[in-house]
């Protein structure tokens, strides 16, 4: 029985941390994205200005 309470206590542990990991792993992901869009939108904007300027 307490071989069995044992396995029991491993494998959840082993499983919070692989949460723990993924959830890591996701927050930076968003992150990443968030940064990405960001400097796509200003790279957006200075096409969007050199445009004007070059129609002037």
């Amino acid at each position: 029985m307490w071989k069995q309470v044992r396995l029991a206590i491993v494998g959840m542990s082993l499983l919070g941390l692989g949460a723990a990991g993924c959830s890591e792993t996701w927050k930076g992901a968003k992150q990443d994205t968030n940064e990405n869009v960001k400097t796509t939108g200003q790279g957006i904007e200075k096409a969007g200005e050199n445009i004007q300027k070059q129609v002037q």
